[in-house]
């Protein structure tokens, strides 16, 4: 059993989880457990804690927020470690979440990846996949908004010797966690490379997106 993901410390108690899908709740002086909670896969990502800064995160239970590496987004009580909702992000078989969720103002922001080049092999068909973010409402687990990181579907622009099928534009996968900026109403993150050709200019980038709607506002791609 192998622990995955940066802990966090919050509330006199110590946040991880774990190789086989259990988060661990453990007392931050005794390393007692508080309690357990097991997600359907591997859980990478560190454990986000929600804040009361809004009416309605006032009136709830504090939040543990977090991602499995099958794409499932959660959220559990914190003091209990009960279930209050889970949401799949994006429909693509290679869905995986490894940066940690953005809590902010009783939404959380969920950045999303996939494991599909990994799966670009034999005869398979590649690529299909396009990197995004996930807004929820904190509370209820109900999407407000989710942007892709690329605007167009993939569509075939090729086939390969084998007569396998290509498509594009795909990839930009969201690998990181988002940077929220309050002030300017946007977050940031970067993303990762396109996963076939022909590439374009949301990949290797820094993104800014609304809070509000996930409107783009700007990117600007970056090559060492």
């Amino acid at each position: 059993q192998r622990a995955r993901s940066q802990p966090t410390v919050a509330m006199g108690t110590l946040f991880v989880g774990s190789q086989d899908g259990t988060v661990y709740a453990l007392d931050a002086k005794s390393g007692c457990v508080r309690w357990t909670y097991r997600a359907s896969a591997e859980v990478r990502t560190p454990i986000v804690l929600s804040h009361r800064d809004t009416p309605a995160m006032r009136a709830a239970p504090p939040l543990a927020l977090f991602g499995d590496i099958i794409g499932r987004a959660y959220a559990v009580n914190a003091a209990t470690g009960k279930l209050l909702w889970k949401s799949a992000v994006d429909e693509h078989a290679t869905t995986t979440i490894t940066g940690a969720p953005a809590y902010h103002a009783g939404r959380v922001y969920v950045p999303v990846s996939s494991l599909e080049e990994a799966a670009a092999a034999g005869g398979y068909e590649c690529c299909t996949f396009r990197g995004s973010v996930v807004a929820f409402d904190a509370r209820t687990g109900r999407q407000l908004w989710k942007r892709y990181t690329i605007d167009e579907a993939p569509a075939q622009v090729g086939t390969t010797k084998t007569g396998l099928r290509v498509f594009a534009p795909s990839g930009a996968a969201v690998w990181n966690s988002p940077t929220i900026d309050p002030k300017r109403g946007v977050l940031y993150v970067g993303t990762g490379d396109n996963y076939s050709e022909p590439t374009n200019e949301r990949s290797d980038a820094v993104i800014a997106m609304d809070l509000k709607t996930g409107e783009i506002r700007w990117s600007h791609q970056v090559f060492a």
